[in-house]
């Protein structure tokens, strides 16, 4: 029986509580068929001496104990079958069940450390338990692995709740967050979190685990940027140490996925990802996923993985608005001990619009400024300093609208002659509008020229495709995603005439 016929013939391994129950009953047997079938791909010498002799007990609803006579049998299997086991576990719909270890005589598990280079699996698969491992004197030699799959929380602990400035641009996804932390697992899972780069995603990111284990210091919480998961798997991958890799990321209670985008176009990392959010899926374990993309819009990533980042709750954040700005830099100065008058505040926040990254970095350069003046921040000093800090700003203005109309044609897969064309097709006509709404928004141009750029239109037809597209930006989320994906991809273009 090959791995395919093996995945048709068991259950699938996304589980919820109930079907736990009754594949407990059936685990009973788990050890066996993993032998039935590691009989069937080993040859029969190597299945004889390291396979044949194990026997597993249960000691848990869900884990199994296989005790080995020696170090050097354990290294044996570990070598030639662990991976071969854990994949084995989840083409038979067992992701829930652990497989534990043991070598007997051994009163300290830390010595498999010294003998085999890696965070053995012989301990608890609890994080905590490893990271009392990889912090222990004798790791220092093995520090490199240590850098390579850290088992650190990774969390800030000024990025809480109580320290995100709040506004309309990013109130639900700030209480969608605030709920997932008071009831991980419960609210809402997985909870996606999209907007701009610089808005507060990784704050809040970071707001949620800190509030969990505030809330239950025992909890394992697990926070990864989608970059370092890769990085992490190639290690992995390539020191055969997959086994430590899947512990550490499926036996958590919180998983915390920063910029989840940097994952497109990467095969093997998705499929791990798939498996690793489908087996905390299953365990109703709380999932956060952060992108600066809407789940459709994310380029090169699997239908299936798609499909699972909006099996739960989406919440997208805006730019803030300008009183939201004057809140979020008087919040920054307070915490930084510095003085800021409402009128300096003003001044910035009508200049650097675009995220809170951008106003915290403004403050810090007029108060740099300040300081080697050896003047308060006043409002003629920021005027001073910033009066060229408005041209990036209009920068965009300068964008021609024939970049608009190719940026447009190529999202939604039509040409630029369509969209310059008199075709009233919904298929041509809905992106043209669009178009139309973004020459007007970020170019210079007048109603009257933007129709000569579009097939010599009359002006009142632009005035009437940028209403339309305004006000179905109210309530159409898809299409508030698809038109800032646009936005955001045209203000890092260089503007041309």
């Amino acid at each position: 029986m090959n791995k395919e016929s093996i995945k048709s013939a068991v259950m699938s391994p996304c589980l919820d509580n109930d079907d736990l129950g009754s594949l407990t009953a059936k685990g009973n047997d788990l050890w066996s068929r993993i032998k039935e079938q590691l009989k069937l791909s080993a040859d029969d010498d190597s299945y004889q001496k390291w396979i044949a002799p194990l026997v597993a007990t249960r000691v848990g609803p869900n884990e199994f104990l296989v005790q080995l006579p020696n170090l050097v049998f354990y290294q044996g299997l570990h070598n030639r079958f662990l991976d071969q086991v854990e994949q084995l576990k989840s083409d038979l719909g067992f992701d829930n069940f652990i497989i534990r270890f043991e070598v007997l005589g051994l009163d300290n598990p830390d010595d498999i450390l010294n003998s085999h280079n890696s965070i053995s699996p012989l301990s608890e698969t609890s994080p905590a338990r490893q990271t009392s491992l990889a912090e222990s004197d004798h790791e220092q030699q093995h520090a490199a692995f240590s850098r390579s799959l850290t088992v650190d929380v990774l969390l800030n602990s000024s990025y809480t709740f109580n320290s995100f400035v709040r506004g309309d641009s990013n109130q639900f996804a700030a209480a969608t967050c605030l709920s997932a932390g008071e009831n991980p697992g419960k609210a809402y899972n997985p909870l996606f979190i999209y907007g701009s780069s610089g808005l507060g995603k990784t704050h809040l990111l970071h707001a949620v685990g800190n509030l969990v284990l505030q809330n239950n210091p025992n909890a394992v919480v697990t926070y990864i940027s989608s970059e370092r998961f890769m990085n992490e798997m190639i290690y992995c991958l390539r020191f055969t140490k997959m086994w430590d890799f899947r512990q550490k990321y499926r036996n958590c209670d919180v998983f915390l996925v920063d910029d989840i985008q940097f994952i497109s176009g990467k095969k093997a990392t998705q499929e791990e990802f798939f498996h690793t959010f489908n087996s905390l899926y299953a365990a109703k374990k709380q999932i956060v996923i952060t992108s600066d993309l809407f789940p459709k819009d994310i380029p090169d990533i699997e239908d299936r993985l798609r499909n699972r980042f909006q099996w739960g709750l989406i919440a997208d954040i805006q730019p803030p608005s300008i009183e939201h700005r004057i809140a979020i830099l008087h919040s920054k100065a307070e915490k930084l001990g510095i003085f800021l008058e409402n009128n300096v505040a003003e001044y910035i926040a009508k200049h650097a619009k675009r995220n809170v990254r951008e106003l915290e970095g403004t403050l810090l350069k007029l108060n740099a400024f300040a300081k080697l003046q050896g003047d308060e921040i006043s409002f003629e000093l920021a005027t001073k300093l910033f009066k060229d800090h408005a041209a990036p700003q209009e920068a965009a203005k300068g964008l021609a609208i024939d970049l608009v109309q190719k940026a447009v044609a190529d999202r939604f897969k039509i040409r630029v002659s369509d969209l310059r064309s008199k075709r009233r097709q919904k298929i041509i006509a809905f992106p043209r509008q669009i178009a139309m709404y973004l020459s007007r928004k970020l170019t210079a141009a007048s109603y009257p020229e933007i129709g000569e750029k579009f097939g010599g239109k009359d002006h009142t037809t632009i005035l009437h495709a940028v209403k339309k597209i305004e006000e179905a930006l109210q309530s159409d989320l898809d299409l508030r995603a698809h038109v800032e994906s646009l936005e955001r991809h045209l203000e890092q273009m260089e503007p041309r005439t």
